[in-house]
């Protein structure tokens, strides 16, 4: 595998943390998950985290670009809530 290629074990998600409290609130798995856009879009440091295993924080300015990668509707309160791009195991 070289170093762009994705482990198929990992899959990427979107993590919702309450901003009060920092705790879990819900975990999100995106339906489509392309490296390369993904890494452009949250400028991912290639030479540092090469499969983007690493979390990424959501802006309000990354809406229109993950909203097409979400397969269920959310409602963003980034007043209320940190959202992050982040990878996961498969069970």
């Amino acid at each position: 595998m070289n170093s762009r290629q994705s482990d198929p074990a990992i899959c990427r998600v979107l993590a919702i943390f309450d901003g009060e409290t920092e705790a879990l609130v819900d975990v999100i798995e995106l339906k489509a998950f392309d490296l390369e856009s993904f890494s452009s879009q949250f400028d991912v440091p290639v030479e540092t985290d090469p499969q983007m295993l690493d979390r990424y924080a959501v802006g309000p300015s990354d809406l229109s670009f993950l909203e097409k990668h979400i397969a269920e509707d959310v409602e963003f309160d980034f007043s209320k809530y940190g959202y992050f791009i982040d990878a996961a195991r498969r069970e």
